[in-house]
């Protein structure tokens, strides 16, 4: 491995981590602290003299650490708003400065007990989320070179594990989880890092010359990125080919991934992908609480709460040392079956451990295992991979539009059944998790197996081809075209009805 290359992976690495560090250490923290949030939202409402009511506490709660999801939502509709028009560069800068702000209005909130505030705080950390996860995935795709890529793009999974545990970590009582305002004070250091460190980079060299038209800048980004190198200026040449083609083709607008067959066919395959990750959520969340539920001593369940987060991380880093030497779709489907399995498990030695009263302790210790394991087939190949499915199955001007679409759904999904979790789970305890996500994960499986294309070393032409067949959708036939489906030009792909696509 060249200089250059461990250069640009190092690049990677501190870009991931500061687009993961406010999702990751904002919603893993409030996991290992859970109890010192419970009680600022109880001596919040005693200060304010309502009335103290557990389930309305519980409500509250729930509602603190799910308004995350729902601004997501928001967030991601306005993304390639700001990328797209904007640039890279700018959207990361946007992301950071608006995270800084909101982590004072957090911070003041919890001096004045105001949870109003606190919940205002993290929806505009949330809000903006999106917009540095899409940042940080285009910086990806468009400047490492091909025989990284796939690992540079498991950066993102890595970097979002190690916030988590950061987060964990620092939110353990014997740390800073005895203090709600120190802990989310001192978030404020890497974020000021941050936000140094984007305004030094530049933009995509593809960005630029694309978009922008900007040949010099886009080769000092080249160079930036790859370092001097001969093959920068036959980059540039593919890069001016790409951008005299994307002349004929519209921008991208969320209305076409739904006029279009194979962008829906792509976004319900994304989708259903996304799906068999909505388990993990609430793990990040809340699993120092289901732990606690289950018997476990808390010091026990806020140390494997943060194990189980390490256990992640590092299974990312060894899941991207074997995404590029198999099929990604047996991948998919076979830690898809194994992380319900486990998950089954978790749910079966949870209300073993709550519900019988015996010394016995393997119950526990099944129940911890099980959850390690939920986590290690999550970090290895569902977080990571799920993430670029979507941008893998359509063109380039579509990635960015697709992936902010299935993110929206993806949280509205999320926010659903991780609102629905802790309440559900006080009534009839971890059985929920079947009935939440054991069940539709098997429908997603099941479809997954039927219509997803494989990707791994496939041009875009090659998997929207298989997409189609998969499909068994066969576009009408145009004239003076033998096929019917497709005309194939040198990096185009036009359909019967004129539309150009570059890829």
């Amino acid at each position: 491995m060249s200089w250059q290359t461990v250069r640009l992976i190092s690049f990677y690495a501190v870009l991931s981590a500061i687009t993961n560090f406010p999702s990751g250490f904002t919603n893993s923290s409030v996991n290992t602290a859970v109890e010192k949030l419970h009680k600022f939202i109880v001596t919040s409402f005693a200060k304010s003299g309502e009335t103290i009511d557990q389930d309305k506490v519980a409500l509250f709660q729930s509602a603190t650490l799910n308004c995350w999801f729902v601004s997501q939502i928001f967030g991601s509709l306005m993304t390639p708003l700001i990328s797209d028009r904007y640039g890279r560069r700018v959207g990361y800068i946007v992301c950071v400065s608006t995270t800084i702000f909101a982590t004072f209005v957090q911070y003041f909130s919890i001096c004045f007990y105001s949870p109003w505030g606190l919940m205002i705080g993290r929806s505009l950390t949330a809000i903006v989320s999106p917009l540095g996860d899409a940042c940080l995935l285009l910086y990806v795709q468009e400047t490492a070179p091909t025989n990284i890529r796939g690992m540079a793009s498991f950066l993102c999974e890595i970097g979002y594990g190690s916030m988590c545990v950061l987060g964990m970590v620092l939110g353990m009582e014997s740390v800073l989880g005895d203090s709600l305002s120190r802990l989310l004070l001192l978030s404020m250091v890497p974020l000021i890092f941050s936000l140094t460190f984007v305004l030094q980079i530049p933009e995509t060299p593809k960005y630029l010359m694309i978009t922008r038209n900007d040949k010099e800048k886009a080769g000092q980004s080249l160079e930036f990125f790859r370092g001097p190198s001969p093959m920068n200026e036959e980059q540039l040449k593919e890069y001016e080919k790409e951008r005299m083609t994307e002349r004929e083709s519209r921008n991208s607008k969320y209305v076409e991934l739904w006029s279009r067959w194979h962008l829906r066919q792509s976004m319900r395959i994304a989708i259903a992908t996304l799906c068999l990750t909505l388990s993990f959520y609430p793990i990040l969340q809340s699993s120092t609480y289901f732990l606690l539920e289950s018997g476990v001593p808390g010091d026990q369940a806020q140390l494997f709460s943060t194990l189980s987060q390490v256990v992640l991380t590092l299974s990312s880093i060894f899941g991207a040392s074997i995404i590029d030497r198999y099929s990604r779709r047996k991948l998919l489907i076979s830690f898809g079956i194994l992380s319900n399995i486990l998950l089954i498990c978790f749910s079966f030695f949870s209300s073993l451990s709550s519900t019988i009263n015996s010394p016995a302790l393997w119950p526990k210790y099944a129940c911890l295992a099980s959850l390690l394991g939920y986590c290690i087939s999550f970090g290895m190949i569902l977080g990571p991979l799920s993430w670029f499915v979507a941008p893998e199955l359509v063109s380039q001007r579509h990635r960015c539009t697709i992936f902010s679409a299935c993110f929206a759904i993806h949280n509205l999904l999320i926010a659903l059944t991780d609102f629905a979790t802790i309440p559900l789970f006080r009534i009839y305890g971890s059985i929920c998790f079947i009935y939440l996500f054991v069940g539709p994960s098997i429908f997603c499986l099941f479809y997954i197996y039927l219509y997803m294309p494989e990707t791994l070393k496939k041009s875009t032409l090659e998997i929207i081809n298989e997409i189609i067949d998969r499909g068994e959708h066969k576009p009408p036939k145009s004239k003076g075209m033998e096929e019917g489906v497709v005309q194939v030009r040198d990096r185009l792909f036009q359909f019967p009805d004129g539309e150009i696509e570059v890829y």
